[in-house]
């Protein structure tokens, strides 16, 4: 299993840019074909380039497990064209969330067996998410933090979170996803882990500014090993 470190357009926040699974990674165009090829290798997934709405911010416009993908409403046509045929082809669920609050990867932190969500997302589009995702999904937030996407990086093996997460809020998460989570930081000091790092059960991606003691709290958390 590897934990690669790679900046995206001179940029340490991976988790802004991608979004993966276990099987899937969408990077956004114009990342050098060697970086793919790593990122791709290191996750042990396919790589698909994609932009919703033009953007080359996925990771905030994109939650996705095992079983679904769901994205902003800012897809445009071609896009959600394009996706909907990647997720065919996979075998997975597809979905546009039509919400005000639309970055949609910042409002979930999701795995295989649960998740979480936005408290101010509509009870419709809980429900939809639940059933694109196929998992029961909770709203709620963490720190009094609502970007859930942002404050953690999950995986069906385990979890990274903010570091001022309480023992108590750690323990929901845990029982919810059912992986252990633990507290850190990535990019020497950045406590919002799910801007700073991509992760897949197989390996993980993150920027070149994490120190080697947040790079062995990854590799503990995530169980790269």
């Amino acid at each position: 299993m590897t934990l690669l470190q790679r900046d995206l357009f001179n940029s340490p926040y991976s988790g802004v840019f991608c979004a993966t699974n276990d099987s899937l990674t969408f990077i956004p165009p114009g990342i050098p074909s060697d970086d793919m090829e790593a990122i791709s290798e290191a996750l042990g997934t396919r790589i698909e380039v994609v932009t919703i709405g033009g953007s080359s911010v996925l990771g905030t416009l994109i939650a996705m497990n095992s079983k679904g993908i769901l994205v902003s409403n800012l897809i445009t046509t071609m896009e959600s064209d394009k996706i909907e045929a990647i997720a065919s082809d996979i075998g997975l669920n597809f979905g546009v969330l039509s919400e005000r609050s639309n970055a949609i990867g910042n409002n979930f932190l999701i795995n295989d067996s649960g998740g979480f969500c936005n408290e101010r997302l509509t009870p419709r589009s809980k429900t939809s998410a639940e059933e694109i995702l196929e998992i029961k999904i909770e709203s709620r937030s963490f720190n009094r933090m609502d970007t859930l996407g942002m404050i953690g990086c999950v995986t069906n093996k385990g979890g990274l979170c903010h570091p001022e997460i309480s023992d108590e809020e750690k323990e929901i998460m845990e029982k919810v996803l059912e992986v252990p989570v633990m507290e850190g930081t990535v990019n020497f000091g950045m406590p919002l882990v799910g801007a700073g790092v991509i992760s897949s059960t197989n390996g993980a991606v993150c920027g070149r500014q994490s120190t080697g003691i947040e790079l062995g709290r990854v590799e503990e958390a995530l169980r790269l090993f």
